[in-house]
């Protein structure tokens, strides 16, 4: 029998403890899980005592879970439409199709479709003393034009430190994934953390969304790493 959301929300304080990471799955975003989410950021905090990036992270943590499960309804939607979402002919009426149909209710039926077809997103915390990262992995590939605008809505944050500024300088061509990433860019400068250390990584099969956030300057970031490691590459 599956746990209660109750069960597992008074088991995350040892599970934080004896552990340096945590990571959920699943095909819809509701209240009982955003509730647990915060639970799980919150107790996260406390015991690396950071509990002033406690707001920070949970909203940075809804937006990319949300981003990432909106995506995969969206392709089991063009799937039910008989639309090749790689067909910028079927992409453009099905784009049209989803926006029109598509609501919260439908939001609730797909991600049920979702959880039947296997398709879903991990959300990941991997924590230690000095610094953590939060990963949003969902297992469907984001399309080229998408990859791109999310690229260019990345790029425009740059210049940003106000989102409200950002959306009214953008609001004709802005969509939620572009504004979520936006607001996860400034919430994060705001704080003082580098941008870069947001990273959208793509691939045939999957797409992962990664924040990562240091509390020193110890914090050895998983962008450094790669870095480094390709360098020796060419080297």
């Amino acid at each position: 029998m599956a746990k209660s959301f109750q069960k597992l929300e008074d088991e995350i304080p040892d599970l934080i403890k004896r552990s340096n990471k945590f990571t959920i799955r699943s095909s819809r975003m509701n209240s009982n899980l955003e509730k647990y989410v915060l639970k799980i950021i919150t107790e996260m905090c406390k015991h690396l005592e950071y509990e002033n990036f406690v707001e920070m992270l949970y909203t940075i943590t809804k937006e990319l879970a949300i981003n990432g499960v909106k995506a995969n309804q969206k392709r089991v939607f063009f799937e039910d439409e008989g639309l090749d979402i790689t067909d910028p002919k079927d992409y453009e009426k099905g784009l049209e199709n989803y926006k029109k149909k598509f609501s919260e209710k439908m939001a609730e039926e797909y991600g049920k479709r979702c959880l039947a077809r296997g398709v879903f997103v991990n959300i990941r915390f991997h924590y230690c003393k000095d610094g953590l990262y939060v990963e949003v992995k969902n297992n469907t590939p984001v399309i080229k034009d998408e990859e791109m605008r999310m690229r260019e809505k990345m790029k425009k944050a740059m210049g940003y430190n106000d989102i409200a500024e950002f959306y009214m300088d953008n609001m004709d061509n802005t969509e939620g994934a572009g504004l979520g990433i936006a607001l996860i860019m400034i919430l994060m400068k705001n704080e003082g953390i580098d941008p870069n250390l947001f990273r959208i990584i793509t691939t045939d099969t999957h797409t992962i969304a990664r924040v990562e956030i240091p509390f020193n300057d110890k914090y050895i970031s998983i962008r450094s790493v790669e870095n480094s490691e390709r360098e020796k590459e060419v080297a």
